[in-house]
């Protein structure tokens, strides 16, 4: 019928986990509909047994990207009130996904969206955790005993990029917008861990700056 599709395919020869939470990140995606949330139109496998699922094609720009420009020009975000709209809708998809059950656990500028026509998107929901199913769960945690025995227990990050990138085989998420009780590795999380995603989020969009320290130093609990 002539629209334009954005098709996400699996990387060549994936495990089954991270199979897994490929198909996983489709699904749940796909049960969410909501304006702010990007439709999954079909879900397949290629010619040769490789899970893909085809979305509506996006444009427009992060907002990550908004938020960095203003910190290379050295000054607060301009057009504050449309980021604060745009913070706005995002608040209401993540109430929507809560309302069903789903926690994002990786909320942060880069997975949001600006269109070019006012439209709001969240993105990547490849580790995201439908509350009561913690079968086929994306990810395993990774800690070393802390100091004073394993109820301080601090995780280890062997496979994360500390510039801010999410990876399955480490703790879920990205540094600098995890609650405490994520980086301690509890796999019971609920809303609230998005909450305080959505915080610390708020915070850079109105100072200009992050609330909390990005990369390694993220860690320290």
């Amino acid at each position: 019928i002539g629209r334009e599709v954005a098709i996400k395919r699996i990387r060549d020869n994936p495990s089954p986990s991270a199979e897994a939470r490929f198909l996983r990140e489709a699904r749940i995606q796909g049960r969410l509909e909501h304006p702010a949330i990007v439709p999954v139109h079909e879900l397949s496998v290629d010619e040769r047994g490789r899970p893909f699922f085809v979305m509506k094609r996006l444009t427009g720009t992060t907002l990550a990207s908004l938020l960095m420009d203003e910190r290379v020009a050295g000054r607060p975000p301009t057009n504050r009130q449309r980021l604060l709209r745009a913070f706005v809708d995002v608040c209401l998809a993540i109430e929507f996904a809560h309302q069903r059950g789903v926690v994002h656990r990786d909320l942060k500028p880069s997975n949001i969206m600006l269109g070019d026509f006012g439209e709001v998107y969240v993105l990547d929901w490849g580790v995201a955790r439908v509350v009561g199913d913690d079968t086929g769960e994306p990810g395993a945690v990774a800690s070393t005993p802390g100091p004073h025995g394993p109820d301080s227990q601090k995780p280890s990050w062997p496979d994360a990029d500390l510039a801010g990138t999410t990876r399955a085989g480490s703790i879920l998420g990205t540094p600098g917008y995890i609650p405490p009780e994520q980086l301690r590795g509890e796999r019971r999380l609920d809303h609230r861990a998005d909450v305080f995603a959505l915080g610390c989020i708020l915070f850079e969009i109105l100072a200009g700056e992050a609330l909390l320290p990005h990369g390694a130093p993220a860690l320290e609990v």
